[in-house]
C-alpha cells in the first residue's frame, strides 16, 4: 500500500562549495570483491572497513533554512544559499516531433525494424578507487566545530568520515558547487555520489523545484555539463516517481519527460555518471506500477534505480522489491539502496524521527545480486522535524543528539 507523502522523509544537501575546503575532502576506500555485472567491465568493489579520515578546514557553517510552511515538516537537507528564481516559462503542450506524411500506397513488406542499441557508459567504479567523502557536509561542519564536545570523536568517526551523498536541489551555485565537487574527487581519485532534486512541483504537486519545464532543462543541461567526464552516480529525483500519482495527467506526462531528458543529456554529457531514478520503496508503490512509471521515465538508458532513499526499510526488503520491479520490467537494470538509518528496520509507518533507528552498513559496492552500491544517501544525524527523537529540531537540522542514538549511544 502507498504511503502519503506526509510519511515520507526527504533531505536536500547542498553547501557552499569552497576551493580550499573541497581540495581537503577525504575520501574512504574500498576493498574489491566480485558482482554479478560482467557488462561493466570491472569488478564492483566491498567496503569491510572505513578508515577515520579528518575533513578538516571546514571554516564556516552552513545556513539552514525553515522547511516550506506549504506542507508538513519533512526531512530535508537546505540549501546554504536562497535558491535563484527561474524566469517562468510555460511548457508547451504539442509534440515538438511531426508525425510522417500517410504513404501513398502500402508497402508490401512489413519494414525491419532494428532496436535501438544503448551504448555503455563507462564505469565510474573501476576508474575510482573508492567512494569520496564530502568535505562539506553537515556533520563535518559539526565536527569542526565542537572540537570540545565530548561526542566529537564519535560523530567523526560514525558520520563525518563516512562518504555521504551530496544533494542539489535548485541553488543558485549548484552548477559551479557540482562542479568542484566532482572535481575535488576525480583528483583523489574518487567516486561522488550527487542527488538531483529539483524537478517542477517537487513534493506532490507543491510549488517547490524549478518554476516550469523549461527550466528544469536548462538546469539538467547545466549541471550534466558540470559532471562532464569525471566518474560519478547521480541519483535522481527522490519521491517524484512514487509521488506521480499526485498530480494531474498532463503534469505526469510532463514529469515523466522530463525524467527521459535528465537521463539522456546525462548519458550523452556525462559517460562515466551511472543514473539511478529514484523508485521509492515496496510499501508506498505496486512493483508492476513502479515499472511502468519507471519503462516511461527512460529506464532503458538509465543504470537502474534507487530505493529507500531517507527511509528505514530493511536491505533484504528492499532486494525482494527490486527483483520484482525487474520482473515486471522484463529486464535487470542495476539498483542501489539507502542504508544510512535502515540498520533496525523499522516496523510500523512512524517516518519521523523514529526512535530505536540506527546506521546500516557502511558505503559499499555489492551485496546482492543487481545491487551495485549501498548508500548513504540520507547523512545520518539529519532530523526529519520536530518529532520523535528530534524533538526540538527543525527538517533538515544537523542534531548531534539524533546522530549519537543512530550510533548506538
Amino acid at each position: 500500500m502507498r504511503l502519503p507523502y506526509t510519511r515520507r522523509s526527504r533531505v536536500v544537501v547542498a553547501v557552499v562549495a569552497a576551493c580550499a575546503i573541497a581540495a581537503a575532502g577525504t575520501t574512504v576506500a574500498l576493498a574489491r570483491r566480485g558482482d554479478s555485472d560482467h557488462s561493466a567491465g570491472a569488478k564492483p568493489t566491498a567496503v569491510n572497513e572505513i578508515a577515520d579520515q579528518a575533513a578538516a578546514g571546514a571554516s564556516t557553517k552552513p545556513s539552514v533554512g525553515r522547511p516550506s510552511t506549504t506542507q508538513p515538516a519533512r526531512s530535508s537537507t537546505v540549501p546554504v544559499r536562497k535558491p535563484s528564481s527561474p524566469a517562468s516559462v510555460k511548457p508547451s503542450t504539442k509534440t515538438t516531433v511531426k508525425p510522417s506524411a500517410k504513404p501513398t500506397k502500402k508497402p508490401t513488406t512489413k519494414p525491419v525494424v532494428k532496436p535501438v542499441v544503448v551504448p555503455q557508459q563507462g564505469n565510474p567504479l573501476s576508474q575510482t578507487d573508492g567512494l569520496y567523502v564530502d568535505p562539506q557536509s553537515q556533520p563535518v561542519y559539526w565536527v569542526s566545530e565542537h572540537s570540545g564536545d565530548a561526542r566529537r570523536a564519535s560523530i567523526k568517526a560514525g558520520i563525518a568520515d563516512r562518504p555521504l551523498a551530496r544533494w542539489f536541489n535548485g541553488d543558485g551555485a549548484d552548477v559551479s558547487d557540482a562542479k568542484a565537487y566532482v572535481v575535488g574527487a576525480s583528483r583523489a581519485g574518487k567516486l561522488p555520489v550527487l542527488v538531483f532534486y529539483h524537478i517542477p512541483q517537487r513534493g506532490c504537486g507543491g510549488g517547490e523545484g524549478a518554476s516550469s519545464a523549461s527550466a528544469y532543462r536548462s538546469w539538467i543541461d547545466s549541471m550534466a555539463a558540470a559532471i562532464g567526464k569525471n566518474p560519478a552516480v547521480v541519483i535522481l529525483e527522490p519521491d517524484a516517481l512514487p509521488q506521480l500519482d499526485c498530480l494531474s495527467s498532463s503534469a505526469q506526462t510532463t514529469r515523466l519527460s522530463l525524467f527521459s531528458y535528465a537521463v539522456d543529456q546525462l548519458r550523452s554529457s556525462a559517460p562515466n555518471t551511472w543514473t539511478y531514478l529514484d523508485a521509492g520503496h515496496d510499501d508506498w508503490t505496486p512493483a508492476g506500477t513502479m515499472a511502468k512509471w519507471l519503462k516511461a521515465a527512460g529506464i532503458a538508458n538509465a543504470r537502474g534505480f534507487s530505493l529507500n532513499v531517507s527511509n528505514f526499510q530493511s536491505t533484504a526488503r528492499n532486494v525482494s522489491y527490486a527483483n520484482a520491479v525487474n520482473a515486471a520490467l522484463g529486464s535487470s537494470k542495476h539498483f542501489v539502496i539507502d542504508t544510512s538509518r535502515n540498520g533496525n528496520p523499522l516496523n510500523g509507518d512512524d517516518w519521523c524521527n523514529p526512535t530505536g533507528q540506527r546506521v546500516g552498513v557502511t558505503p559499499r559496492t555489492g551485496g546482492a545480486t543487481g545491487l551495485d552500491l549501498q548508500l548513504w544517501v540520507k547523512p545520518p544525524g539529519e532530523s526529519d522535524g520536530d518529532c520523535g527523537i528530534g524533538a526540538g529540531s527543525e527538517a533538515g537540522d544537523f542534531s548531534p543528539a539524533i546522530a549519537m542514538k543512530l550510533l548506538g549511544h
